[in-house]
């Protein structure tokens, strides 16, 4: 059976031969995309051009997502990636590459006489730290609690609450804090200068607040005559969906990104809030996204779980367009599995969506 769905999968180490990717193709695959968040987009050269020609080779206009930093925080470069252990005291920095040195900022404080892991952390969180604060990093794997902080040098000590391996450029939050970050960073910028000659299809923002962050990123495409590249806007805040009606007319789609949505509130209410964005844009007829941990469980096995399938076959009932995987195409170890999985699942859904009139959206 022909699905209508669109799928998509995430490029990365897993799938990034010309053969793997042509399977991800023939197993239901009809677009990739490539997490600009660590890379820059001509540093792909070599994966685009697999991809490309696999889907040369089966006769497949190739659609191709990318994804932009946006305004997200982010620490900056360790020398090597550190396990943090529950109950363990870290220290944070202002980031070297915005500041001084960090190691300046370790003398003098009394924060720590110890060794300790240091973190370089953007400037700007730190007139925000408060003792008790919690601190969510890697895409909120870790979480962090703050015990003090000082002004002078501006420094923090924390405490590791949910432990996990740490490595360079992760994201970090600050919860329950907004801070003003621009839409677009230099690299992102960049990038849209490249989208023309990569065969870029569609550029995802990350972290929208309101339609002034679309209208940016429009202006931008419009100022180098490409208005075709269709415009994704990545739902992961409480500012984002407070002014989700607003953002429909200057979106082509909308992304409930899962992943820093529910970093962003407590999970038990993120299955009824991907219920309300779902039904606001089938009022609107504006098509949505639903990713992250759609098939988690198959970066390392073979067969999804009895509620992963649950998860990707209730999406499309509830009238999704499009599905995404990331890590478990980017780096998990059956990248053409869980494509196959995703594909069969979703045309299940749509079969019992046809068959039962019935079943409300």
């Amino acid at each position: 059976m022909k699905h209508f769905l669109k799928l998509y999968g995430t490029l990365g180490p897993s799938c990034c031969e010309k053969e793997t990717l042509k399977q991800m193709l023939l197993a239901g695959m009809t677009g990739i995309r490539l997490n600009l968040s660590h890379k820059k987009l001509e540093d792909c050269q070599n994966w685009l051009t697999a991809y490309y020609e696999a889907a040369e080779d089966l006769h497949i206009v190739p659609e191709l997502l990318v994804d932009l930093q946006g305004p997200e925080l982010r620490i900056g470069s360790l020398p090597e990636p550190v396990v943090l252990k529950e109950g363990t005291e870290v220290i944070l920095v202002p980031d070297a590459r915005e500041t001084d040195s960090s190691k300046d900022h370790l003398s003098d404080t009394g924060l720590s006489s110890d060794p300790v892991t240091v973190i370089p952390c953007p400037p700007i969180l730190f007139s925000h730290f408060k003792k008790g604060q919690h601190l969510k990093l890697n895409d909120g794997r870790i979480l962090l609690e703050i015990s003090r902080v000082s002004d002078l040098p501006a420094q923090a000590a924390a405490r590791v609450l949910v432990p996990g391996e740490l490595s360079s450029r992760k994201s970090i939050a600050l919860d329950q804090v907004s801070l003003p970050l621009p839409v677009l960073t230099d690299q992102d910028r960049e990038t849209l200068t490249q989208l023309r000659r990569f065969r870029v299809t569609g550029v995802m923002l990350p972290f929208v607040r309101s339609s002034r962050d679309l209208l940016t990123l429009r202006k931008e495409l419009m100022d180098d005559g490409m208005e075709y590249i269709r415009v994704f806007a990545k739902l992961e805040t409480p500012e984002g969906l407070s002014h989700l009606p607003d953002l429909l007319p200057y979106c082509d789609e909308i992304i409930i990104a899962r992943g820093d949505l529910g970093n962003n509130m407590p999970l038990p209410k993120l299955p009824g809030i991907q219920k309300r964005i779902s039904a606001t844009c089938l009022r609107a007829r504006r098509p949505f996204m639903v990713v992250t941990q759609m098939l988690a469980s198959m970066e390392h096995s073979p067969v999804p779980t009895r509620a992963e399938v649950t998860d990707i076959f209730q999406a499309v009932l509830d009238g999704a367009s499009s599905l995404m995987l990331t890590g478990e195409t980017a780096v998990g170890d059956y990248p053409v599995e869980a494509i196959k999985v995703l594909s069969e699942t979703a045309e299940e859904a749509l079969r019992f969506r046809m068959e039962s009139r019935s079943i409300p959206l």
